[in-house]
């Protein structure tokens, strides 16, 4: 790899822009806009709302998903789900860096609240990191 290669794989890494670009594409993905171009637009407007402490973040997995992920995880309606469970619920919403001791409502069990918070604040927190100001 030359030294102009690495200095772009650098920047790009840096930047988050894999991130960003996945991150756009999967919201052109879900919501199919009828003019694609416009959406991205209101979307980037809304994540620098968000990150200018002026708006709600415009997460891919919204409450409804974050809540569907955990229904599907728990078909027997008990209202928590085993820590493996859980671990597979954050990959599967693509959360990497999660508390991997949670909170547990009984041994080795985590409940319907406690997985969603974790979500959001993850999701948020991932956001943020993307969209951060950097100089």
């Amino acid at each position: 790899m030359t030294n102009a290669q690495m200095q772009a794989q650098f920047y790009l890494n840096e930047k988050k822009i894999f991130e960003l670009f996945n991150f756009l594409i999967g919201h052109l993905l879900v919501d199919e806009p009828t003019d694609p171009i416009e959406y991205l637009y209101e979307l980037l407007d809304k994540c620098m709302l968000f990150r200018a402490g002026l708006g709600e973040p415009p997460l891919l997995f919204t409450a409804r998903h974050v809540e569907s992920m955990f229904q599907s995880l728990d078909p027997g309606g008990l209202g928590s789900i085993s820590l493996d469970q859980y671990k597979a619920g954050m990959t599967t919403l693509g959360i990497g860096c999660y508390d991997m001791n949670p909170k547990t409502c009984s041994a080795g069990r985590v409940d319907k609240q406690t997985f969603e918070d974790e979500a959001k604040k993850c999701l948020v927190s991932m956001l943020s990191e993307m969209i951060v100001k950097k100089s």
